[in-house]
């Protein structure tokens, strides 16, 4: 009887039950930035006539035509006559916004129960309660409760970030948009009484704009039903979980927030990895891995050859590469003797051209070119690191394109970090919005090498 997800990512008409004239309250702010949606779009309050330039209506039902999608900006207490108002409408997706269920208590966990069974036997489905809501950008579709001048929205993209908090989706996809990345949708759970991660990740798995799907999670809703599908999910498409409570402390924690359950952590990091799911460990991680699953998806191995102009940090990386303790527990590729020698004929004489290479000072941008495509014809190398320092005086702009064109040939995949003082946010941008993860920092490269290698690795486990 459960109806289906469309009216959540693709509704052709949204309701704001408990729209308000005043700026500072959350029936405004989430009024306002839907009405940048493509879609017909409905304020509801009893009290009013016209917000926002748009006629508002006393109840849903009075409402002209079907509703696909109700978003419920109503204290605790009145949720219930809301959704049940939204059932007798035929309402596809209620997203209930309020706090105070679940999470409070046994009296909350009693509203919760009666929002559950407000749908029982109808098609009509439940967001939260407790939630951000949802945020698709290709639609305009943005029922969060922090206005855009406070927080910046992504552009459109292809991650997609499934969260249990919204403070977490927040920084999630403010991250985003300040590196450039751009994300398909963005969903919170809140304390899913209805919608799960089981069911969102399904639904994601099928979306043609999402390369990469990016979990933070306190809690699963039903572990086993997790994993069997995203077994399935990760073959064709890479998951990465930021899974939180993996102490005692933080899982009690975890409890409090969304009222949920969490199973013991060394069972949840092992299921994950038989299951193929890359695991990130801080909100920084997740997007970083998840940047580079959708713009590179994998690396056929673990071997690593380091390209810098500055010896000091291609023997940093080297450490971040091999080291188990303090680093990813990869390997620096062996050259082999036709690569040294091409190497040597393109590179200072006093250039190093084992790995890591360095190229000095002296490097130019057509020697960086040169360089990264010997080494891309070595089958001795899994994935190349790109040091690019643009303070060499030779060094131009035009680097960049070197490495969208080696990045972008289908050969040895390429992952850069970059420093550039004031200059490195906009190189990152610029590298994003060709397809080549960049990263501001040694270390955050190559963790994403490393889950680049990861996932390589399950593929030809599964093949």
């Amino acid at each position: 009887m459960k109806g289906g997800l469309d009216a959540l990512f693709r509704p052709k008409s949204v309701a704001v039950v408990g729209a308000s004239t005043h700026p500072e309250k959350i029936g405004n702010v989430i009024l306002k930035s839907l009405s940048k949606g493509s879609f017909s779009l409905y304020p509801v309050n009893p009290n009013e006539t016209e917000i926002i330039g748009l006629r508002c209506y006393p109840s849903v039902s009075d409402i002209p035509g079907e509703v696909d999608l109700a978003v419920l900006v109503l204290p605790a207490p009145a949720s219930e006559a809301g959704v049940r108002e939204c059932v007798r409408k035929g309402v596809g997706v209620v997203i209930v916004i309020s706090s105070g269920f679940g999470e409070t208590g046994p009296e909350g966990g009693e509203l919760q129960h009666r929002l559950i069974g407000a749908t029982e036997g109808t098609r009509t489905r439940i967001l939260g309660p407790n939630t951000l809501g949802v945020f698709v950008p290709s639609i305009g579709l943005d029922s969060m409760m922090v206005p855009v001048e406070r927080s910046r929205r992504p552009q459109k993209g292809h991650i997609a970030m499934v969260s249990q908090s919204g403070a977490v989706s927040i920084a999630f996809l403010e991250k985003a948009e300040a590196s450039g990345v751009g994300i398909s949708a963005c969903i919170g759970l809140g304390n899913k009484c209805d919608i799960n991660e089981n069911e969102l990740l399904d639904y994601l798995s099928k979306d043609g704009e999402t390369k990469c799907i990016a979990l933070y999670l306190e809690s699963f809703s039903d572990g086993g039903g997790f994993l069997e599908i995203a077994r399935k999910v990760t073959r064709t498409k890479p998951i990465v979980v930021l899974k939180s409570g993996r102490s005692s402390t933080g899982e009690t924690a975890a409890k409090s927030h969304t009222g949920a359950l969490s199973a013991s952590d060394p069972v949840v990091d092992g299921a994950l990895r038989q299951a193929g799911v890359v695991r990130a460990y801080d909100e920084e991680e997740l997007l970083d891995v998840a940047k580079a699953l959708t713009m590179v998806d994998s690396v056929r191995g673990d071997r690593v050859c380091v390209v810098a102009s500055a010896g000091g940090f291609g023997v940093i990386a080297t450490d971040y590469i091999e080291s188990k303790d303090h680093g990813a527990g990869l390997s620096m590729a062996h050259l082999s003797g036709k690569t040294t020698d091409d190497l040597k004929s393109i590179a200072p004489g006093f250039s190093s051209v084992r790995n890591p290479v360095d190229l000095t000072s002296g490097v130019t941008d057509e020697m960086y070119d040169s360089v990264l495509g010997v080494l891309m014809d070595d089958p001795g190398v899994d994935c190349i690191m790109m040091s690019l320092e643009m303070h060499p005086p030779h060094i131009t702009r035009k680097l960049i394109d070197v490495a969208e064109r080696r990045g972008g040939s289908g050969k040895t995949p390429l992952v850069v970090s970059a420093f550039a003082g004031a200059r490195t946010d906009a190189i990152l941008k610029e590298l994003a919005k060709r397809k080549i993860p960049a990263y501001p920092s040694i270390w955050r490269a190559v963790r994403a090498i490393r889950a680049l290698s990861d996932r390589g690795r399950y593929l030809r486990k599964v093949e």
